[in-house]
């Protein structure tokens, strides 16, 4: 997990954070798989969504799911404590 000291922070040193909007995933020539992240604010109608699209090897798409998938476990074992992850 991470220890934020290379994180984007606000003024106030907060985390910056944006919302989640949604995502897509891709095969780039049999070789790369692309991963498009959709964030900030629900865009207004004819604008672009703020994204970050990223290409990944395969060995990099299986460190990232095996990452997510850590987190999505321990946030599901902080809900069963009751507690924070």
């Amino acid at each position: 997990m991470a220890d934020f000291d290379d994180w984007d922070k606000n003024e106030q040193g907060h985390l910056k954070l944006w919302p989640f909007l949604g995502f897509t995933t891709a095969v780039f020539a049999n070789e790369r798989g692309g991963l498009r992240l959709e964030v900030g604010a629900p865009p207004k109608p004819g604008q672009p969504t703020a994204a970050v699209q990223v290409a990944f090897s395969e060995r990099e798409l299986r460190q990232l799911a095996e990452a997510l998938t850590d987190v999505a476990n321990r946030l599901a074992a902080s809900k069963k404590e009751g507690g924070h992850a």
